[in-house]
């Protein structure tokens, strides 16, 4: 006999003999719900052979409809839970972009203000670091070549 869980759905084969006519009190093993069972086909007793075939062909066909309906819970669950990962890992893509983006512009940021410190004290630094002005005037002029490039690279 197959046995469902009302809580999580999840199905169980569960031996004829072990549920009584009356019914018994069932745990979900995944889920540790509790419920009362009692069998469909056991409390409806006819003498027509042909009334008991069909009982029985109705409960097997309401089991294969709480399966099959089971499945496609199932098969729900699964896409929203996989839609969700999906999600979760889209914004875990778009979360590490921005900071790569951050950090990298902080540091050219802080570079751009290395640079005018020393431009704005070159002569006072001068006499602590003698060349200090032609190594500025060598970034200055590297720096207009990386603009040139670029600037024939975008043309």
């Amino acid at each position: 006999m197959i046995v469902t869980c009302e809580k999580c759905l999840k199905t169980f084969n569960i031996q004829d003999n072990l549920i009584p006519d009356e019914g018994r009190m069932l745990q979900c093993g995944s889920c540790s719900y509790k419920w009362f069972y009692k069998d469909k086909k056991t409390t409806i007793k006819t003498e027509n052979e042909t009334s008991k075939s069909t009982i029985v062909n109705d409960a097997k066909e309401q089991i294969e409809n709480d399966i099959k309906n089971n499945d496609d819970i199932i098969i729900n669950e699964k896409k929203k839970h996989s839609n969700n990962i999906k999600k979760d890992v889209n914004f875990k893509k778009i979360k590490k972009n921005p900071k790569i983006i951050k950090n990298t512009l902080v540091f050219i940021i802080s570079i751009i203000a290395i640079i005018i410190l020393l431009d704005s004290f070159k002569y006072q630094l001068n006499n602590f670091l003698p060349g200090l002005n032609s190594i500025l005037n060598n970034l200055y002029e590297s720096l207009k070549d990386l603009s040139l490039f670029f600037k024939d690279l975008i043309n």
